[in-house]
């Protein structure tokens, strides 16, 4: 079957995305395959009107909501391989059988890569958090701990210093920071500890880092900036232009450096923005961006106008 538009990942982007195009009146296939990054969660936050909402409770309001419109299509599978055929792409799907798109969204997501520290994955999203922005404020003003290091981990602990004043910057090794750093770190009352973790583990109340040595530190909470990884091999095998940290490059409106291919949310990085924040409502916005810039490139093909009018 022959769609306008496929958005492949059934996130907060590719749904918001599937809004804007379906309202369009543009025929959209949205393919999930379930694996969502925030399945851990307990909840998200900072989202105008579904602020401290169930991951979960989310996605089910934003299918209820697509489901009125009779130009999206959802699908529970996964997208195995993607050729490009004439002016549009070929979908290869994993229950079988192929479907073709003029236009290709990608919204496939992240995956979190962590550093090899014993527990760290059954705490993650728990006791253990990629973001103060989405779980801060939860425990504000708490003993907190940061595992990270070298600058971007002390740059981080700064940042996670304005929830919380009592923190613990573990640096898990030598920190590589320079005594400007360190001059920082101090003068916000950021303790540093250099030596090795074993484990992490929850206790009550909290979580607790248990170092080489067997010496323990109970925290509140901890915050781990994760390395973000690609969750499909999709971009790579489309020949995606990517950045130093493995994110797609778009431009502002979502486009990727491949013609009629588009990628929104955490997997992407726009152009103009030093970081793009890991938040569910900016993955959201980008999607509504991208849909909306997809609904104008096709607008201008079919009435046959100069591609120079997209800017």
């Amino acid at each position: 079957m022959r769609y306008d538009v496929a958005i492949v990942g059934g996130g907060p982007a590719g749904l918001e995305a599937a809004l804007m195009l379906g309202r369009a009146r543009r025929r959209t296939l949205l393919i999930d395959a379930g694996r969502p990054r925030n399945a851990v969660s307990a909840s998200v936050n900072g989202f105008l009107s579904r602020d401290g909402v169930d991951p979960a409770e989310l996605r089910r309001i934003a299918r209820d909501q697509l489901a009125k419109y009779d130009t999206v299509e959802i699908r529970v599978d996964e997208v195995r391989h993607v050729v490009p055929t004439d002016a549009e792409y070929a979908l290869s799907l994993g229950t079988g059988g192929t479907v073709t798109a003029r236009r290709l969204l990608l919204a496939t997501g992240a995956r979190d890569e962590l550093p090899p520290i014993e527990g760290l994955t059954d705490l993650w999203g728990q006791g253990a958090f990629p973001c103060p922005h989405c779980d801060g404020w939860e425990v504000r003003d708490e003993p907190l701990g940061v595992i990270a290091t070298g600058p971007p981990g002390g740059l981080f602990a700064l940042m996670v210093s304005n929830w919380s004043k009592d923190l613990v910057l573990c640096t898990n090794g030598p920190s590589g920071l320079d005594e400007q750093f360190l001059g920082l770190l101090g003068a916000q009352g950021i303790e540093l500890d250099e030596r090795p973790v074993a484990r992490v583990a929850a206790e009550s109340g909290g979580v607790q880092v248990v170092f080489a040595d067997d010496e323990r530190l109970s925290r509140r909470a901890l915050f781990v900036p994760p390395l973000l990884r690609q969750a499909t091999e999709l971009p790579s095998q489309l020949g995606c232009e990517m950045t130093e940290r493995g994110l797609v490059k778009v431009t502002t409106f979502g486009r990727t450096t491949v013609p009629g291919v588009y990628a929104a949310g955490d997997m992407a990085h726009p152009e103009g923005l030093i970081f793009p924040p890991p938040l569910v409502v900016a993955a959201a916005g980008f999607g509504a961006i991208a849909g909306g810039s997809i609904e104008r490139e096709l607008m201008v093909e079919d009435l046959g106008l100069p591609p120079s009018l997209l800017g």
